[in-house]
């Protein structure tokens, strides 16, 4: 087992009633203690985990379901993904001044991830241009909560958007598309 931490993000209003469901539901699911912490007012805001699980995908989707159990919309998962450069050294156990010259290309192998946004990068990106290119220490766990957190925002996305994107009609089309990720979601027989 390993512990995956990352943050949902929840739309308000969460009440004090909605923290202690998500207690009560943790405690029903896990047996083992409350692993969540909850910052968030009538805005919304954040559910903290530090979930054990076999891998990240149980403990996200295990995080989503119990929050939404507690009656909370989830909104997103924040797994750290958007860093800025000093992040990068400390994440990476590096200097800054290393990072800064990966960047700009100055010193290492070339090829570093562009900015995602202003002066931020994804961290899945950058821990696997580390890895590839043998430079820092990476987290491992910390790279799969990364990952896994732009999938589950994608997915997230298109759950809150798909009445707005895709006609009723089209629906059945859809769930027909002929691509990986359908393919890969089918179970094997």
């Amino acid at each position: 087992m390993n512990v995956y931490w990352f943050d949902l993000e929840v739309a308000g209003p969460v009440t004090d009633e909605h923290v202690d469901r998500l207690a009560e539901v943790i405690v029903e699911n896990r047996g083992d203690g409350i692993d969540a912490t909850v910052q968030a007012d009538e805005r919304g805001g954040m559910v903290m985990f530090s979930r054990e699980a076999q891998d990240v995908a149980e403990a996200i989707l295990s995080a989503v379901s119990d929050v939404r159990a507690a009656g909370m919309t989830v909104t997103g998962v924040d797994g750290g993904d958007l860093v800025p450069v000093e992040a990068i050294a400390t994440r990476a156990k590096v200097t800054v001044h290393a990072v800064r010259h990966w960047v700009s290309g100055v010193r290492g192998p070339g090829g570093f991830p562009a900015p995602v946004r202003a002066k931020l990068f994804s961290w899945a990106q950058v821990s696997d241009w580390l890895v590839r290119n043998k430079l820092g220490d990476v987290d491992h766990a910390a790279l799969e909560v990364a990952r896994a957190s732009v999938f589950f925002n994608a997915l997230l996305t298109a759950d809150r958007t798909i009445d707005d994107v895709i006609p009723a009609h089209r629906r059945a089309e859809l769930a027909k598309m002929p691509d990986k990720l359908t393919d890969r979601l089918t179970p094997c027989g």
